[in-house]
């Protein structure tokens, strides 16, 4: 989509939405006399930009992007300034709180990995049933809704109308297209393939040629069901950031080719003629931190003789390891060893590396809804991060890497971002924080349904008030 007609559009969208607008266009009429009075839209598109930085559309200038499609939206509804997400601020922990609205010692989603130290925890929870805590999707089909999920994480197996999951990127047994097809709708893989003329079995190890698929999914889904609920995970923006850094030219070419994917899934919404009761809420799950050096606790823990590995440095054999930025124990209940454990990082962060990171205890851990299995997690200061490796055999190296996240999310450099407009979307709304638990309650409310027993609440200021019941 032109970036002139991207916001021309959305102005379009803009009056309709301010002189109340009930009409839809007429491919969707006849299902509108359905409508309940309670919805404010009749179809959510969340979309996920991995590694979000709301810097990017409140300043894009300074951030030397160009975003047009992003910035129409902007204009047409509301930005936060920034989202409070989740701890550890990760990719699979993030996205599974943006759409149960419970915090991962509640949804079960305590880090990208499972635990699994002697095989290097490499395996992702890419399983919907791993989740503890049940998603907006299902939510939405008991109110019969029609649902569709493109690249969302652990949604494996999900129970949606419409699926192309997150699965498996390197898959052992199978290339990664014939893993795309085994857990997606059946025909949906190869129909998006000649969509495309033509995509390679491997090809979804490019993190740019991944995006182009996932938008090229999402664009099939919406023309040709018509969802009420679709839930698109972006991704590319996240690569680019760990490789060479936020803010880098690497990161503002990946931010402009994602606005590019949106326009096309905006395009989309136009040709199924249903953009007059659609919303689109666009968030991410973290924001990015500058860094140029790693901590490896793994090297204090088995100089300790807390971990043992063999001589190609895997793990033969431990007490207490490293997973993700929480230290656990095999023997939770041993409170010798976890005065142990916990003294050694303690001493640590007093001593030699007073003010490179500190210990967060399980209290903190308790008060924040984290990972209820960890010892404590260790909060690197900003410029350093952690790795389970064994480099050099130093507890401190460097590294090639330019980003990273995982950190406290009340640091405004974790936030992501959040965009909302459309229908049931009131414009220019101040947000100058709002939480990522957040979204699925608000999202529900826009489609005319509540999420009970959740811990997240309506942003009741950023959407319509419910049209009244029609007259007899």
């Amino acid at each position: 989509m032109k970036p002139a007609s991207t916001l021309a559009s959305l102005r379009r969208l803009g009056r309709a939405l301010l002189c109340a607008s009930l009409t839809a266009a007429a491919a969707g009429t006849a299902a509108q006399t359905q409508t309940p009075a309670s919805r404010l839209a009749d179809h959510v598109i969340l979309i996920s930009i991995d590694g979000f930085r709301p810097a990017v559309y409140l300043d894009p200038e300074r951030e030397g992007v160009k975003i047009p499609n992003l910035m129409a939206l902007k204009e047409a509804g509301s930005a936060a300034e920034g989202v409070v997400v989740t701890y550890p601020s990760m990719t699979y922990p993030s996205h599974t709180s943006i759409v149960t609205a419970v915090p991962p010692s509640k949804h079960g989603i305590v880090t990208n990995t499972i635990l699994d130290p002697e095989h290097g925890s490499r395996l992702w929870f890419y399983e919907n049933s791993a989740m503890k805590a049940p998603p907006i999707w299902e939510a939405a089909r008991k109110n019969g809704l029609k649902t569709a999920g493109v690249s969302w994480p652990v949604s494996v197996g999900a129970a949606m109308d419409v699926i192309y999951p997150e699965s498996n990127q390197v898959p052992s047994d199978m290339t990664w297209l014939a893993r795309a097809r085994r857990d997606s709708t059946p025909g949906l893989v190869d129909a998006v393939v000649a969509d495309l003329g033509g995509f390679g079995e491997r090809d979804n190890l490019d993190a740019v040629k991944r995006d182009r698929f996932a938008t090229a999914v999402a664009v099939r889904i919406v023309r040709t069901e018509k969802p009420n609920l679709m839930v698109v995970h972006l991704m590319e923006t996240d690569s680019a950031q760990h490789a060479s850094g936020p803010g880098s030219p690497e990161a503002r070419a990946a931010y402009e080719r994602v606005d590019a994917h949106i326009g096309e899934i905006m395009k989309a919404v136009d040709e199924a003629g249903i953009r007059g009761r659609t919303a689109f809420v666009i968030t991410g799950d973290h924001g990015f931190s500058r860094v140029h050096a790693l901590f490896q606790p793994n090297v204090i823990l088995r100089d300790a003789g807390l971990l043992k590995t063999d001589d190609k440095g895997n793990i033969t054999d431990w007490s207490a390891v490293l997973h993700g930025m929480a230290v656990v124990t095999k023997e939770p209940g041993s409170k010798a060893l976890a005065t142990r454990v916990q003294s050694l990082f303690e001493d640590l962060a007093r001593t030699k590396y007073k003010g490179l990171f500190r210990v967060v205890d399980r209290l903190e851990l308790d008060e924040r809804g984290s990972y209820p299995g960890a010892l404590f997690f260790l909060e690197p200061a900003e410029g350093y991060y952690l790795s389970d490796g064994f480099d050099d055999n130093q507890f401190l190296v460097g590294t090639t890497r330019r980003g990273a996240h995982g950190f406290i999310p009340t640091e405004p450099r974790m936030f992501t971002g959040l965009i909302a407009a459309g229908s049931g979307i009131r414009a220019r709304v101040p947000l100058p924080s709002v939480r990522q638990i957040d979204i699925a309650p608000t999202v529900a409310r826009l489609l005319g349904f509540t999420m009970p027993n959740v811990d997240g609440v309506p942003l009741f200021g950023l959407i319509e008030a419910p049209r009244p019941p029609r007259a007899n």
